[in-house]
């Protein structure tokens, strides 16, 4: 029910009738052994007639009484109590969940095996033939194996998830190129006016904060749209959010207080004045002190890895690991349609690359010395 309705949510926003696709799908008959079953559809499993002499309601009945889940590729799926009955020709036919959605330990726990029986990875491009039983919660398998053919996700829900991703990136994308990438520690100095048009240098710390707030953002989305669960950001997410969110803190606040870079502006502010106040008004000097006092963009990569001195190593190694981390984490969301538990080593290492930028930050030189000061 939670799925459902957060699909028609979605599906409200993005203009489309997912409501009705919803209702199609609730009406599809339970898939066999020889139909492609995505996850979230009941399997059913044809047993055969039982042998001779056994009645199949009694055989249905035993099987019942046992509490037997469905076991794929030998991957117990907790959680997915199988039913059994018997069809018009008194076969016997065994029936099980293959949900994944859902909050809490159990549905973390269901996925956790799905993935398992996957080999590690979901198979969301494709289906995948697996064998699959029925037997004990606590392992092994009570009834023979069959091949069935199994897809992580529908390809419907997977264009939605696209959709849902492709749009919060972009969102993030504008935000960061429009305006919040950009640092806005560079103030006006009366008398000296701004540059028109005037677009300021872009900031590391505001890139990594953007950059990893809508990674995490567009993969809980994309998550919640195939499995239904709200409930898959991990502790390990939530301090890597720490760690970046802190560096940001601490690099605005390193920005905004006294340092000699504000002397060395005012002192390219008064070579400006100077020489606006000449008879006639050197206009050569007054661009090349006006570029200091208001320091333009040069492009994103050299914003992004350098100061007044050039290229900084200390800027490259955390562009790096945020540019590796990140792709990293993507591979983790589709390989297991959740968030990545991340280690106690990725994230001491993430945060000795964040301490190390804001160590060597806080001696950074923005603003050149003027030609001539001592």
């Amino acid at each position: 029910m939670r799925r459902t309705i957060i699909r028609t949510i979605f599906a409200a926003v993005l203009g489309t009738t997912i409501a009705a696709g919803g209702a199609a799908q609730a009406q599809m008959p339970m898939a066999a052994a020889d139909t492609t079953v995505v996850l979230g559809q009941p399997l059913t499993l044809n047993l055969g007639v039982p042998p001779a002499g056994t009645d199949c309601a009694t055989q249905a009945a035993t099987l019942n009484a046992q509490a037997l889940v469905l076991v794929a590729n030998g991957q117990t799926i907790p959680g997915a109590r199988a039913s059994f009955g018997c069809s018009a020709k008194g076969e016997l036919v065994g029936t099980a969940s293959t949900s994944i959605a859902g909050n809490g330990d159990d549905a973390a726990q269901r996925r956790a095996a799905w993935q398992t029986a996957f080999s590690g990875f979901f198979s969301l491009a494709g289906a995948k033939s697996l064998p699959v039983a029925f037997g004990p919660a606590t392992g092994g398998m009570t009834t023979a194996p069959k091949m069935v053919s199994i897809q992580g996700a529908s390809d419907r829900d997977l264009r939605l998830a696209a959709i849902w991703f492709a749009l919060v990136a972009a969102l993030f994308l504008f935000a960061f190129f429009r305006h919040f990438g950009r640092t806005d520690a560079i103030t006006p100095i009366a008398g000296v006016p701004m540059p028109a048009n005037y677009r300021a240098p872009y900031s590391l710390a505001r890139f990594q904060l953007l950059w990893w707030s809508g990674i995490v953002t567009a993969s809980y989305v994309a998550i919640l749209t195939i499995t239904g669960s709200m409930d898959t950001i991990t502790t390990g997410t939530m301090a890597l959010m720490g760690i970046v969110g802190g560096t940001s803190v601490l690099a605005a606040f390193q920005d905004r207080r006294p340092s000699d870079d504000d002397t060395r502006r005012h002192q390219h502010a008064a070579a400006y004045l100077a020489a606006a106040a000449a008879t006639p008004p050197d206009q050569t000097a007054m661009a090349a002190s006006l570029a200091e006092v208001y320091p333009p963009s040069q492009g994103l990569l050299p914003d992004l890895l350098s100061d007044a001195a050039g290229y900084n190593i200390h800027r490259l190694q955390l562009l790096a690991w945020t540019g590796v981390l990140g792709i990293t984490f993507l591979y983790e969301v589709t390989r297991t349609l959740g968030m990545p538990e991340l280690s106690a080593n990725l994230l001491a290492l993430t945060g000795i690359s964040n301490g190390t930028y804001f160590g060597f930050k806080m001696q950074e030189q923005q603003v050149p010395t003027p030609t001539g000061t001592a």
